[in-house]
């Protein structure tokens, strides 16, 4: 049984073993314990899923109650569960707390979750803690047509450090990945949920992708520097389509491309995912772009006939959908577009839902075809 403990006294016990993808694990059920003072304590996670898949990725609000045992401890035990990334926190009388001794953490809306990992699958590995770590860069851009400036998380994986900058000389210049959240995410989605970074160094060491600089934007219809760009998730997604029109959120990524490329001594061909309207985002800029986008990354893509390729565009698609995802028909339909089209594309159905579950697989295949 592995057990997770959050009491007065900050403790916490996990045990994760690193097994390779061939390897098959005997399942741990998880125990959960609240030592604090409190009336009544619940857990919140998505662990309570039978399938996570099944659910939409905003929903977490599955919960269960705590009993108090005789030495005055709250304690829940979660049956075993499948390998993989799970997000977890307290409800202690009526208050969410996040777990202060895991800082391994995510926000979700206006909510920070911890995040737990079961170890014993290929993917479920991919996001454990890499072997070696680069370079995270918290910065701004300015979107000229917004006159604001902008949010993005830049990671300089640990391969590239000594050569990312740019400088005269003959150092090579470095491929760049750009990913785009959602309408639910900020610029650290994926890094935090996503696993970007996570699955990139461990897919590097395995020899299975090579390192790119990772460029991860924020791009919500509407955001306001003076507040955390999580703050606007809730007003997008209540103000969708009127924000859609105003804000054009493809030529805020072009200046974006223009600024990294100014910064960076980068390749002059670059690569772009996004997953849900994210993906639309992208099929945008490759239309806006192709003289600097030569691949896309569509992942349970919210797309229509108006993000096809235009004429002399010769950018390569890859389209990720899952079989149970509420979009699945828009990526099967533009695939089907493109390939009466005759545009260079692939298409990959996987078995799962509109889930951040899937869009790391979705990057761990995107990253190896990179390779």
């Amino acid at each position: 049984m592995k057990l997770i403990k959050y009491s007065i006294l900050c403790i916490l016990a996990l045990s994760c073993n690193l097994l390779n993808a061939s390897t098959s694990a005997s399942l741990d059920s998880v125990q959960f314990e609240y030592c604090g003072q409190a009336r009544r304590v619940s857990l919140m996670s998505d662990l309570l899923y039978a399938d996570e898949d099944t659910a939409r990725y905003t929903d977490h609000n599955r919960t269960v109650k705590m009993h108090r045992d005789s030495d005055g401890c709250f304690r829940v035990t979660v049956p075993p569960v499948s390998p993989g990334m799970y997000t977890y926190c307290f409800k202690v009388d009526g208050h969410r707390i996040p777990d202060p001794n895991n800082n391994d953490t995510a926000w979700q809306k206006l909510h920070k979750w911890n995040i737990y990992t079961e170890s014993g699958s290929y993917m479920a590995d991919l996001c454990l803690p890499p072997a070696q770590w680069g370079q995270v860069v918290h910065t701004q851009w300015y979107s000229h047509k917004e006159k604001q400036y902008r949010r993005v998380d830049i990671y300089i994986p640990h391969s590239l450090l000594s050569s990312f900058q740019r400088e005269p000389g003959g150092v090579v210049p470095c491929p760049v990945l750009y990913l785009l959240h959602g309408i639910n995410g900020y610029e650290s989605s994926w890094a935090e949920r996503g696993r970007a970074i996570h699955i990139m160094e461990n897919m590097i060491a395995r020899g299975e992708c090579k390192p790119a600089i990772l460029v991860m934007p924020d791009c919500n219809l509407r955001t306001r520097a003076d507040q955390p760009s999580h703050y606007s998730i809730g007003n997008n997604i209540l103000h969708y389509p009127r924000l859609r029109c105003e804000h054009k959120l493809d030529h805020a990524i072009s200046n974006l491309i223009d600024m990294i490329d100014s910064t960076y001594n980068v390749q002059p061909l670059c690569s772009i995912a996004g997953f849900s309207d994210g993906a639309r985002i992208a099929a945008n800029i490759a239309n806006l772009r192709p003289d600097r986008v030569s691949t896309v990354g569509l992942f349970s893509p919210v797309i229509n006939a108006a993000q096809l390729p235009k004429e002399g565009n010769h950018t390569y698609f890859a389209i990720y959908v899952g079989k149970r995802d509420m979009f699945y028909k828009n990526g099967r339909r533009f695939h089907r577009r493109l390939d009466k089209r005759g545009c260079n594309h692939n298409y990959v159905e996987l078995s799962g839902g509109h889930t951040w579950r899937i869009w790391r697989e979705c990057l761990a295949n995107f990253l190896l075809k990179e390779k």
